[in-house]
């Protein structure tokens, strides 16, 4: 296997990690699976770490439409208007908070 059918296999395990989460299913199983297969790439030198973190901003951007740290934001914006104004936060639609 070389650096490029790593990196496919490694895209195709993230997006299927995403899309069960994005479903609302989260496979954990899944997820440590990935992150197990793609420390190991690292610790061969198949792939560097920076590759890892783009290849993980692609997926994400491709599930769920925005990057890593725009999510976060988000959730964490949201997660302080429930906190400080509950009628305002569930004025939101439910599928637009999550």
């Amino acid at each position: 296997m070389d650096k490029t059918d790593f990196l496919a296999l490694c895209h195709k395990r993230i997006v299927v990690v995403y899309q069960a989460t994005k479903a609302g299913t989260p496979d954990d199983a899944a997820r440590h699976r990935m992150e197990g297969f793609m420390n190991a790439g690292q610790v061969i030198g198949v792939v560097t770490q920076a590759e890892v973190r783009e290849l993980i901003e692609r997926a994400h951007y491709q599930v769920f439409g925005e990057t890593v740290a725009e999510r976060k934001e988000r959730k964490a914006s949201l997660e302080s208007l429930k906190e400080s104004e509950p009628d305002r936060y569930y004025a939101i639609p439910a599928i637009e908070r999550r």
